[in-house]
């Protein structure tokens, strides 16, 4: 079982995450994930949901975002969020490696500086295999930062030969980090 960050681990990752956002384009990152109006998105680790409210903004409506973390807290201040935000298409759901959705029910996965922090990379990997639809795309990012404090490390290149060979992804973009796999 994965066990949630807490105390001050979680808030001092929560105030370097705040931080580091300012250094990065998350309008970017979305568009360069493909996401549109009516997509389903799942944000795996979506800690203070730097990257649900963007997502839940541009699905609009007629879309989903779930927002998952193992965290309770991370899950509160994304709540805290959403209502700041008024936006009512965004269900939290408070989960360790399993997804509790059901099978190619996800048009995409976000998956930012969340895998290093995992205990059971491939259990993960797997589950984000079975949620997404076929041609669905994952959106994978890991920062140094994220790396640090992880647990038993995959790097790019594994993570990438795991997701093509294994689990029949195939990387159709990357740019600065950030890698789109889309399943087949």
């Amino acid at each position: 079982m994965q066990h949630p960050m807490m105390g001050i681990a979680f808030t001092m990752m929560r105030v370097v995450m705040s931080l580091r956002k300012y250094f990065r384009n998350i309008d970017e990152e979305i568009r360069l994930s493909g996401l549109k109006s009516g997509d389903v998105v799942l944000d795996f680790g979506c800690g203070p949901g730097f990257n649900t409210i963007p997502a839940a903004q541009k699905v609009g409506v007629q879309g989903k975002v779930y927002a998952l973390d193992a965290s309770p807290n991370a899950i509160a201040i994304a709540e805290k969020e959403m209502r700041k935000h008024d936006l009512n298409n965004i269900e939290t759901l408070l989960s360790d490696c399993d997804i509790p959705l059901e099978d190619q029910s996800v048009d995409i996965v976000y998956l930012h500086n969340t895998l290093p922090l995992i205990t059971r990379k491939k259990e993960v990997l797997r589950e984000i295999q079975r949620v997404l639809k076929v041609a669905g795309k994952l959106s994978y990012m890991s920062r140094k930062g994220s790396r640090v404090g992880g647990h038993t490390t995959m790097n790019h290149e594994e993570v990438r030969e795991y997701l093509e060979t294994e689990l029949h992804f195939q990387l159709v973009r990357e740019n600065n980090g950030q890698f789109i796999f889309e399943r087949k």
